[in-house]
């Protein structure tokens, strides 16, 4: 069952505000940046244009219509299922930080693919943000333990079919290596839905990747 906007809202808030704050930090150990794509229409879209009045934010992806009149950007419709025919990549002016946030489990096509298309986007020196739920949390363990898949059937609805793949924090290390991608910080967090302090130690103190999201940022190389 898919989750009210009212409920979405309040289960990705936290995550929401993580989100901004690495986008603060990236705007000050680079420069204050201009342009902004955000790749995956949603709320944190707003939330980035009242964050950053001066900068430009458009959207790419699916367009969603709840948010038709809201967004004083420009909005560029495309599969990223389409990422591996590099001859279907919209032409871009490049932007100073790429964001795609819990976009990357929603796709079938390989991820190495996507994330190069996703960099032909950025500036030389530009910032890819990715933000994708850990396949290997703490939570999904205890759940399999059970008999329980952490993993939906995927849903009839092309523009919302759920998770074909997620991804650990060492898969998206690799991944960004092979599309010459730059890890230039990874953090594992918990930030779905409201805090759990237990369930915060555990995942501290025991051993292995265990918490339930995970946000990299990645940077692509200037030109030689």
């Amino acid at each position: 069952m898919e989750a009210t906007p009212a409920h979405y809202l309040q289960f990705h808030q936290r995550r929401y505000q993580f989100l901004l704050d690495i986008l603060h930090r990236v705007e000050k150990s680079q420069r204050p940046f201009g342009r902004l794509l955000d790749v995956g229409l949603s709320h944190q879209t707003l939330l980035f244009q009242e964050a950053f009045p001066q900068a430009t934010v458009d959207t790419l992806g699916y367009f969603d219509h709840r948010f038709t009149g809201q967004l004083r950007g420009r909005h560029i419709h495309f599969d990223l299922n389409h990422a591996a025919d590099s001859a279907s990549w919209p032409p871009i002016v490049p932007y100073d930080i790429v964001v795609m946030a819990e976009v990357l489990e929603h796709l079938y096509t390989a991820p190495t693919q996507v994330l190069a298309c996703a960099a032909s986007w950025l500036r030389p020196g530009g910032t890819l943000i990715v933000q994708t739920p850990n396949p290997i949390s703490l939570g999904k363990r205890v759940g399999l333990l059970f008999g329980h898949s952490p993993f939906e059937i995927i849903r009839e609805d092309p523009t919302n079919p759920g998770h074909f793949c997620e991804y650990t924090a060492t898969d998206l290390r690799e991944i960004a290596r092979r599309a010459h991608l730059e890890v230039t910080g990874l953090w594992l967090r918990n930030y779905f839905g409201p805090r759990a302090p237990l369930y915060d130690l555990a995942c501290l103190l025991l051993p292995g990747q265990l918490h339930d999201g995970i946000t990299v940022t990645l940077r692509k190389p200037h030109l030689t």
